[in-house]
Parts: structure tokens; C-alpha cells; sequence
């Protein structure tokens, strides 16, 4: 690798970061300034300066996902060495099970359905605990060992936390013993204890700790703003003794606070790690300077800096809508992605973003219905696949999970009758210049059922044939290592596919898409109701950033006034953009550019990308974008004036007339 040319096509800033002579050094990396390029760029240009060598250079990440990126741009800029990228996770138990097999231990089993063993722990141990007792352990477990918390400290910290779990924290603190106790006699081990056995190993064993420090001597450390105590026991593990430590992070992004996560690591970094050397990356290289000023308004909304600029040209408008309520929210950001251009859908350009899986559902439909593919997390709750992995689970032997996954995929009338049902209700297929018929209201219900049934029998049969694959690695696995092997595999995560995306805003973060609808911008979800000290407030703040800095080039605001029948406040990080009369509206001058869409025009470009679909022509074909905007401005009455303020000719326009008047009335 040339060192020079690694550095060539950075800006300052990042140049800055990449070269630091110090080995301590802390990147506060603004959200699109290029953090990742900057992580491969200093590891390769190490590398090639001869100053680290890549046989003992571990990245940690967040996702499994950003560390398969992080390992193909390493490929991509020439190193061929191997170079330890993997989340906190993977690494550590990489680390576990060599510990395990160098000191003759038995290897145990890690799971990844703590439900399951908390549902055993209530059977074996005999607490008595609710179902929302049992669901809140979940978390509250995970709160307690991020801070290396176990059963018998965990009532004591839980008060001086202000914590109030379900049932009390007395009740909780039993039920933690007893899912301890049932890891302990089965030989079990979460994902949580993972780290905390590398903790206690290295605090026992002074040579294991200084093995690992040896493997592991040049360290970098992405999304640092997100590490929770635990992790930083990690880090403070591998570092000590050498302070070849390289952090990069974004405070403004600092989303996990219920996990331990706190952004002050990088806010007094220099207080935390003495002798830093701290380069700041202002500079957004993804977002267009209408999106940027969009998320820097919600940052100073939520009482927060926001020091970041585009180095982007001016983009299209930031729209800010409002609907009726979540039905109408749904259709509309449904017209607005049927008028988009086609390719962005095919090529996954598109995403929806909500703050609760929940509001998904109601996109998943009003997309399917005008048959647009759609992609969802798997384990989203409430979505069809997060469905079907709990169906198949719930099979204790290989034999019963096999059984199901044959019976699914050999259930050919099950895909064909739910197909059917839904394309009764679609529109059907019609010439153009001859209106479709499209459902009328009292069928918007039955069309909803029919297609959520359609996506069902859909996730079913992709969880079917994972299945299959789970069994052929493992003949004897049963339905609970079935979803701690969808948990470390992700095997329904395939980018490849079209469709529209539709995640939650924390399952947005550290991605991004042309086009991103953020929606429900409402009080009582953004801040979402359950935050309420001001520390919450402001991490929502920085959630909204988050998910509007995912765009790169459009970005539409969307919110409803009703939902589940109750009126709705608009969203105090955004009240100032609200589409009310243009005059009301109190705009800073940075976000001066926000405007509500010309609604006649919206529901042309609606018509011509339907009329495009169903000719199955590309929709400038059928009208260019000026003659769309000129019958906007101009509403003709008859065929003779549509042609006359269009470039169509006066045949096209008597064809066109009967379906275009009528959307000017």
C-alpha cells in the first residue's frame, strides 16, 4: 500500500485524524464526515508507515454488519494481511472459547433466547411473576449486567438508580437469581456474560490478561459514544500499559442510554484519557446542507449543540407534512414513494423510519397494497418474520423443527390462496387514459387482513428454508439454539433484494438512503412517552437527528394529528416546521428552505407513476416532469387546454383528459 495515496482524497480534517503521530487519539466524527473511511484509513496507513502491524490490530464495532464493511474496505485499499474486525461480542467469545479450550474447560453453550431461559427459570424455581414482570426481566437484566451488575447486587443498585421494574424491584431481584442459576446448572452463558467472563478470566489470570494485550495491541474503537461500562472495561483492559488506543464517535449520536451507553466519554475525553490527541470532523459529506440544517434545528431544539456543515451543493426542499391521522400517514408517505423514481426502489433507495416497530406495520401495508416489496427487520417486533421465528421455535426437537419447515415450504395452496385474496383488492390492470378501480373504503380493512397474511405465509416459508440451513450445521439443534443461531448469523438480512425499507430509528443508525421518510413526529412519540428526565428528553433529541441525518439527498417529515383516536401535539423538535398558514410560521433562517408539497401536483405525480406501472414505461415517458408542473399550475377544464399547456399533442391529451381533469378538480 502507498501511504501517500491512502491520505490523498481525504479533506483536512480527516487527513488530520488518519496521520496523528500520537497513538492516543480521539475522533469526534459528525454524522456523514466519513468515520469509517476514517477507521480503515488510519489502520492501513499504519500498516504501510510500518508503525502497527496488522496481525495485532483489532477494530471493535457495534454490528456485525458495519465489521464485514469495515474488513471490505481494508480489502479494497490493498491490505492483504489479517486485520481482528468484529464486534464486542464476536471477538470476546472467539477469545472465551480459546480460553476454555487452552485451560481444558468445558465449552458452553451461548444462548440467545434469554425469554426462554427466563420462562424455564419461572417453571424450575416457582416465582410467581405476570407477563409484563416476565417481559420487563428481559430488559432489566440487560440493564444490570451492562453495568457488570449480577443477582446479588443487583436490588441495591436498581434503588439508588430510581429503577421500578414490574412487580418491584424485590420480585426482579428473585427472578434474576433464578435465571442465573438456570445458566449455572444447564452450562449456559448469554451474550451479556460473554464480556464478563473475559473481565473476571483476566482479573484472575495475570497472564491471560497480558496474552490478550499482546494479541491485541493496537486498538480502535467505532461508535465509541455508545459504549456501555461493561465495554469500557474492555477497552480499559486491552489498553493498559500501552494507550494505543484510537476511538471514533459522534456525542450527537449517542443513542443507547438505556444500555449504559454515555456520550460524556467523548464530551470530557480529554479528561478521561490524559494526553489525547482530539481532531473533530465537521464536515458532512453525505447530506445535502437542507438535511443537515434539518437535524442541526432538532439537535438545537432538544437543547443541544449541532457543529456540523455540508460540503454537498443545495438539494430539493425538506417537505414537512401533517395527515388526518396514522391510516392517512400511512397512505401518504405510500402515494409519495409510488411517484418516486423507480430505480430507487429496485436499487433499496427508500427507507421509512419510525420510532416504534409497532407504526410499521401500518407502511408494510399501505405498500403492499400497491404492490411495492418491502424489507423489515427480522426480529422487529410484530412483523411477520419476527412472527414465524416464534412459530418454528417454539419446536422442542430437530425432528418437530424439521417437520415444520417441510410442511411449510410443501404448502403450496397456503402462498397461492393468500396471493389471491390480496389481488382481489388491488387495482386492476387498465389501459391508459381508463381509470383503475381502486378499493373502496369499507374493503381498506379486508385488504390490510389479506395482505398481512400474505406477508405471513411469505416470512414463514424464508424461515422454513433458514431452517433447513440451521439443520444441516446443526442435525440435534432445537428451536431455542434456532434463534441464538438467527441471532449470530442474520440470516435474513439481504440487502440484495428491492424493495423499501421499514425500520425503527435505532435500527437506522450507521445507515443511510437516498430517500428517508421519518414519521409519527409527534410529542407523544418523539420524545417518546416514557422520557422523562431531561437526560431522556435529549437523547431523543439525538435519536430524531440520527434518523434524519440517514438521508442523503431527501427528506420528508411526516406526522399525523390523530392517532389511535387521540389528538396529537407536533413534535417539539420540529413545532417551529409545522405546515401551518406560510406566514405563522416561525422558520430559522438555516431551515428557511422547509415547505409543505404543492398537493395537486403530488397527486399527479401519484397518477403517473401508477399509469407508468401499468404501461410499464418509465413515467417521463408518459409526461416530463415541466408538462406535469405546467397542468398543476395551470388546471385545464378540457382536452383542447391540456394540450395547449403541454407538449403532448392534442390525440395524447384526449386520451389522458378523463384521467387528469378529474384530479384537478
Amino acid at each position: 500500500m502507498d501511504a501517500d495515496a491512502l491520505i490523498a482524497d481525504l479533506d483536512p480534517d480527516q487527513r488530520a485524524a488518519v496521520t496523528a503521530t500520537s497513538q492516543l487519539v480521539a475522533v469526534v466524527a459528525g454524522a456523514g464526515s466519513g468515520k469509517t473511511r476514517v477507521l480503515t484509513r488510519r489502520i492501513a496507513h499504519r500498516i504501510a508507515m510500518g508503525d502497527a502491524d496488522a496481525g495485532h490490530t483489532l477494530a471493535l464495532t457495534f454490528t456485525r454488519e458495519a465489521a464485514g464493511e469495515l474488513r471490505r474496505r481494508l480489502q479494497r485499499l490493498g491490505l492483504r494481511e489479517h486485520v481482528e474486525a468484529g464486534t464486542f461480542h464476536a471477538v470476546m467469545l472467539r477469545v472465551l472459547r480459546q480460553r476454555w479450550a487452552d485451560t481444558n474447560q468445558r465449552p458452553r453453550t451461548v444462548s440467545g433466547d434469554r425469554r426462554r431461559l427466563l420462562r424455564d427459570a419461572q417453571n424450575e424455581y416457582g416465582f410467581d411473576s405476570g407477563g409484563k414482570v416476565l417481559d420487563g426481566a428481559d430488559s432489566e437484566i440487560s440493564w444490570a449486567m451492562a453495568r457488570g451488575i449480577g443477582p446479588d447486587r443487583y436490588a441495591s443498585a436498581a434503588r439508588r438508580a430510581g429503577r421500578r421494574p414490574h412487580g418491584g424491584v424485590d420480585t426482579m431481584e428473585r427472578i434474576f437469581e433464578g435465571y442465573a442459576a438456570v445458566k449455572r446448572k444447564r452450562g449456559v452463558v448469554d451474550f451479556d456474560d460473554v464480556l464478563l467472563e473475559v473481565l473476571r478470566n483476566a482479573a484472575n489470570d495475570a497472564d491471560f490478561a497480558d496474552v490478550l494485550r499482546w494479541r491485541f495491541r493496537h486498538l480502535l474503537v467505532d461508535e465509541a459514544q455508545d459504549l456501555n461500562p461493561v465495554q469500557h472495561r474492555i477497552v480499559d483492559l486491552l489498553r493498559t500499559g500501552r494507550d494505543d488506543l484510537f476511538l471514533v464517535g459522534d456525542p450527537a449520536q449517542a443513542v443507547y442510554g438505556f444500555n449504559g451507553a454515555d456520550p460524556s466519554l467523548l464530551i470530557d475525553v480529554e479528561t478521561r484519557f490524559p494526553g489525547v490527541e482530539v481532531v473533530r470532523l465537521p464536515v458532512n459529506h453525505r447530506c445535502t446542507p437542507q438535511v443537515v440544517a434539518a437535524g442541526a434545528h432538532v439537535l438545537h431544539a432538544g437543547g443541544q449543540p449541532a457543529n456540523i456543515q455540508s460540503a454537498r451543493d443545495d438539494g430539493p426542499v425538506v417537505t414537512v407534512s401533517a395527515a388526518a391521522d396514522e391510516t392517512a400517514e400511512a397512505e401518504l408517505v405510500a402515494q409519495r414513494i409510488t411517484r418516486s423514481d423507480p430505480n430507487l426502489i429496485r436499487s433499496g433507495g427508500i427507507a421509512v423510519l419510525a420510532r416504534t416497530n409497532a407504526q410499521l406495520t401500518a407502511f408494510e401495508t399501505g405498500l403492499g397494497s400497491r404492490g411495492i416489496a418491502v424489507r423489515r427487520s427480522a426480529t422487529a417486533s410484530g412483523s411477520p418474520l419476527a412472527a414465524a421465528i416464534r412459530d418454528a421455535s417454539a419446536n422442542t426437537s430437530a425432528s418437530g423443527l424439521r417437520g415444520w419447515a417441510h410442511d411449510t415450504l410443501d404448502n403450496i395452496d397456503a402462498l397461492d390462496a393468500a396471493s389471491a385474496a390480496v389481488d382481489e383488492f388491488r387495482d386492476t390492470p387498465s389501459e391508459i387514459g381508463r381509470p383503475p378501480t381502486r378499493p373502496h373504503a369499507p374493503q381498506i380493512s379486508q385488504l390490510r387482513e389479506a395482505t398481512a397474511a400474505l406477508r405471513l405465509v411469505e416470512a414463514e416459508r424464508r424461515v422454513a428454508t433458514a431452517l433447513l440451513e440451521f439443520l444441516r450445521d446443526q442435525p440435534r439443534g432445537d428451536g431455542a439454539e434456532f434463534r441464538a443461531w438467527i441471532a449470530t448469523t442474520n440470516p435474513f438480512n439481504d440487502r440484495s433484494t428491492d424493495g423499501v425499507e421499514l425500520l425503527t430509528f435505532h435500527g437506522a443508525k450507521g445507515r443511510e438512503w437516498h430517500t428517508v421518510f421519518v414519521t409519527g413526529l409527534e410529542a407523544s412519540l418523539m420524545p417518546h412517552k416514557t422520557a422523562t428526565t431531561a437526560n431522556e428528553k435529549a437523547e431523543e433529541a439525538r435519536l430524531l437527528y440520527v434518523a434524519t441525518t440517514r438521508a442523503t439527498d431527501e427528506l420528508h417529515l411526516v406526522r399525523a394529528e390523530r392517532r389511535a383516536g387521540y389528538a396529537r401535539k407536533p413534535s417539539p423538535f420540529i413545532a417551529e416546521l409545522e405546515p401551518c398558514e406560510p406566514a405563522s410560521i416561525p422558520v430559522p433562517a438555516a431551515l428557511r428552505r422547509l415547505r409543505p408539497v404543492d398537493s395537486t401536483l403530488e397527486r399527479l405525480t401519484v397518477w403517473r407513476a401508477e399509469s407508468a406501472l401499468r404501461a410499464r414505461v418509465v413515467p417521463t415517458q408518459l409526461l416530463t416532469d415541466r408538462d406535469l408542473s405546467a397542468i398543476a399550475a395551470a388546471k385545464p377544464t378540457t382536452a383542447e387546454e391540456l394540450d395547449a399547456v403541454t407538449s403532448i399533442g392534442l390525440i395524447t391529451a384526449r386520451r389522458l383528459a378523463p384521467e387528469i381533469l378529474p384530479i384537478l378538480e
